[in-house]
């Protein structure tokens, strides 16, 4: 498993947005890309998802900018690398959602398919037990 450059500023950024913002003081895209150093077209890309996912929302106009939906200790990292488009998948041993383009149709009969199904399920679990609070 790598998680793409999407996933790394999908949470750097998020935790900016976290730590620097409310509803009733929204952080600018331009200033967390500045400050994060990430691509302002590359992040706008990355925070339309997370709109769509319902994490972030937007202002608009004078002194508008984005925050968070809900509280920081309700939005896991994987809901954020989720919601971005990043996958925790690290072999393609385990059962795929259609569309996937890893699939093995043997991995209930492979002993090694279990080693990579468990550790996948830690990496998974790892990260749904950990929220934006825990790293501000």
């Amino acid at each position: 498993m790598r998680t793409t450059n999407r996933g790394v500023y999908a949470l750097k950024a998020i935790l900016a947005l976290a730590s620097g913002s409310s509803k009733e003081n929204p952080l600018a895209l331009h200033v967390i890309a500045r400050n994060e150093k990430i691509s302002a077209e590359f992040l706008q890309q990355i925070f339309f998802k997370l709109r769509k996912a319902g994490i972030i929302a937007a202002y608009r106009g004078p002194g508008g900018g984005f925050y968070l939906l809900k509280d920081s200790g309700a939005i896991s990292v994987l809901d954020v690398l989720e919601a971005a488009g990043e996958s925790l998948e690290i072999a393609p041993c385990s059962p795929r959602q259609t569309g996937s383009k890893f699939s093995c149709l043997d991995y209930e009969g492979c002993s090694a398919g279990q080693f990579w199904i468990s550790l996948e399920k830690e990496i998974r679990g790892f990260a749904s037990s950990r929220t934006l609070a825990d790293y501000l």
